[in-house]
């Protein structure tokens, strides 16, 4: 079949591909390179530390909470099937209705107030510290319930023989998990911390509802910076630059990322 053939087929795609995708990019992109040195200006610059500073947080502790449920609920009991949907269930909710139960729960007002009061948080939204560990705690609580099932079809795709063979060698829960189930289960460790990481680059709903990047900038995500300064604003050259960064970072952990790590995830021998 020639090549040519297809390319009617596709034409729609592509056409909504270059109007939508490729030529905003490329618009952003024209735009953002001059304004490139407005990084260093201090909004700018605080947005960049927070993103990276989320995403160091929220990535492995996303991915330690969804391991450490998956361990929690494998089997097939009906107690460990309710517990499985429980953990499921954030995943399902959309995650602005989400942190909005937070938002009621955190208010100086809501239900939580003496406990809040007791551990001298009576505004944990107010404060930069808290508000910052409150968007990190939504971030984990939202996508775990996900990582979970990764780590449950992982578990059960492990080779029982090999388990059972430490068993017989007499290597307890804790040695068989730290050196037969762990290390197999490394290419599914992969894939939900690439995955963990694109989330915490990109969902940044629960911001817009509980801090609007507030207070003094505490949880002013670079996405969040991009809306604001591009919505808000309407000063698209420096919405163009944080945008050019954002889509560097992705590239970067596409291109050197992955091909690197998959090089020691995998057990052959």
């Amino acid at each position: 079949m020639a090549w040519h053939r297809p390319l009617p087929f596709l034409l729609p795609t592509l056409v909504f591909l270059l109007a939508f995708t490729y030529l905003p990019f490329l618009i952003a992109a024209w735009q953002g390179v001059p304004a490139l040195g407005s990084l260093a200006q201090r909004e700018n610059a605080n947005a960049l530390r927070v993103t990276l500073l989320y995403t160091l947080l929220t990535v492995p502790l996303s991915v330690a909470l969804g391991l450490l449920a998956a361990l929690a609920v494998e089997g097939t009991s009906r107690l460990r099937l309710l517990v499985r949907t429980l953990v499921f269930h954030p995943v399902i909710l959309p995650t602005v209705a989400f942190a909005a139960v937070f938002l009621y729960l955190l208010n100086p007002l809501g239900p939580l107030q003496g406990v809040l009061r007791l551990l001298g948080l009576q505004n944990p939204l107010g404060d930069p510290l808290g508000a910052f560990l409150a968007v990190v705690l939504i971030g984990v609580l939202k996508d775990a319930g996900l990582y979970m099932l990764y780590y449950l079809a992982g578990l059960q795709a492990l080779p029982k023989e090999l388990l059972e063979a430490a068993r017989v060698d007499g290597a307890g829960r804790v040695a068989t998990f730290l050196r037969v189930t762990l290390p197999l289960l490394s290419p599914t460790t992969f894939f939900v911390a690439i995955m963990a990481t694109l989330g915490a680059l990109r969902n940044v709903d629960h911001i817009f509802v509980l801090t609007k990047g507030g207070p003094v900038g505490a949880t002013d995500h670079l996405l969040y910076r991009v809306y604001v300064l591009g919505f808000e604003y309407f000063h698209f050259p420096q919405a163009g630059a944080l945008t050019l960064v954002l889509l560097t970072a992705l590239t970067t952990l596409a291109l050197l990322a992955m091909p690197r790590l998959e090089k020691g995830v995998h057990y052959d021998g």
